[in-house]
């Protein structure tokens, strides 16, 4: 009876273990998509605005007119 018990609090340990190494890996995983988007240039001129950033494809940019 104390061995089925032993193998129910294993099981729950290492459940709780392996939740909190996904929890862990999704927080890196955002961490670093945040950093490789962050922009590399921000525009703000009068009349408009926006970001350029570089990805590992290339650039991209955003532009767009402000409104009055």
């Amino acid at each position: 009876m104390a061995d089925n018990q032993d193998r129910k609090s294993n099981s729950l340990l290492l459940g709780v273990l392996l939740g909190a190494a996904v929890v862990a890996l999704g927080v890196l995983a955002y961490v670093y998509y945040e950093r490789r988007h962050e922009p590399v240039v921000k525009i703000d001129v009068p009349g408009f605005s926006g970001e350029i950033r570089k990805d590992n494809g290339g650039v991209d940019i955003e532009v767009g007119k402000d409104k009055p």
